[in-house]
């Protein structure tokens, strides 16, 4: 199984993958250190016009967002990272391409597991344009964290692959204007919990997205990914105080250590994208799902998420493991 979950990349994909996370990495910390260095400098000249340009005059997070498809798909960077975790979509349920073939059709696709830093999300959305979802794949946008929007590069690179601020008011306003949107329900909690070898999502409480897919009745479609929960060996040293940072500071620490013991590049693991059914669910007053509802919504979710686990798991070298929903 071990050798069925390795991606195996070739020494150039390596070193290539290898040297893009960390220069990504280091491009997004310049800023700070400078600005610890040099305050005055680069306060005046490049933060304070930055952030004023970002947060008073061109909000797109909480719009439509800057989706650049030419960028997610052609970046040489990005292509040499896919190649270096072997990043594959299977193909998506005849189901789910039938509907997505539809008029005016949308989803909300959740996906998990977060992994300890979500390296995937960046490096899979230029993965859509091939043929995964060739009718909906312009209007996808996907929900991330709000201080994403705060740090720049970071900001430009969310943008750029799709991104928009997590707030509901932004999710609704994309679903009344007929987009897809994609939700990563375990958000930093999951990220903390992301154990090596260990499969599981935190999900038994997540019911806001199944809410508002009840309220603006849109389908459900959950999407598994196989490999990112071993992107890096994890630690759970300190795990009391890095629960409590998260918990009043929204800020998750993990302790990980990935390619050659990288904090900031993954191990090789092959990686693939599975998606399941969708599921539509029923209310009996539009626009306002009773607790009930609700509460069947999730654990309907609940047993499609993991039936969606345990349908590829054994193909994909995975057969030994239980995914736990905490």
């Amino acid at each position: 199984k071990e050798v069925v979950r390795q991606a195996n990349p070739s020494l150039q994909d390596k070193v290539l993958g290898c040297f893009w996370s960390h220069t990504i990495a280091v491009s997004v910390l310049l800023p700070f250190v400078l600005l610890f260095l040099y305050p005055r400098q680069v306060g005046f000249y490049f933060m304070l016009p930055y952030y004023t340009i970002t947060l008073i005059f061109k909000r797109d997070e909480m719009r439509d967002g800057g989706r650049w498809p030419r960028f997610t798909k052609h970046a040489w960077f990005f292509r040499s990272m896919r190649a270096f975790v072997g990043l594959t979509i299977h193909p998506i349920p005849k189901e789910l391409a039938e509907m997505e073939k539809q008029q005016n059709a949308q989803f909300i696709i959740a996906f998990f597991p977060h992994g300890c830093w979500g390296d995937f999300r960046l490096i899979m959305d230029g993965l859509l344009y091939d043929g995964v979802f060739p009718h909906v794949v312009g209007k996808v946008r996907v929900l991330a964290a709000s201080v994403l929007f705060r740090m720049p590069l970071v900001r430009e690179f969310a943008l750029w692959t799709g991104c928009v601020d997590a707030r509901r008011s932004v999710a609704e306003k994309l679903l009344d204007n007929g987009r897809t949107i994609m939700v990563m329900p375990g958000g930093e909690a999951e990220q903390l919990i992301t154990e090596y070898g260990k499969e599981q999502v935190y999900l038994s409480k997540r019911k806001g997205f199944i809410k508002l897919a009840l309220r603006k009745e849109v389908p459900v479609v959950p999407m598994y990914v196989f490999g990112c929960s071993d992107y890096y060996r994890t630690s759970n040293f300190l795990m009391g105080p890095r629960k409590w940072i998260m918990k009043n500071l929204q800020v998750c620490l993990p302790f990980a250590a990935g390619f050659l013991g990288s904090p900031i590049c993954p191990l090789p693991v092959k990686t693939t994208v599975v998606f399941g059914k969708p599921l539509e669910f029923k209310i009996k007053e539009a626009g306002n799902p009773t607790r009930d509802e609700l509460d069947q919504a999730h654990d309907d979710f609940v047993k499609a998420l993991v039936l969606l686990f345990d349908g590829h798991k054994d193909r994909l070298g995975y057969g030994d493991r239980k995914l736990h929903v905490i």
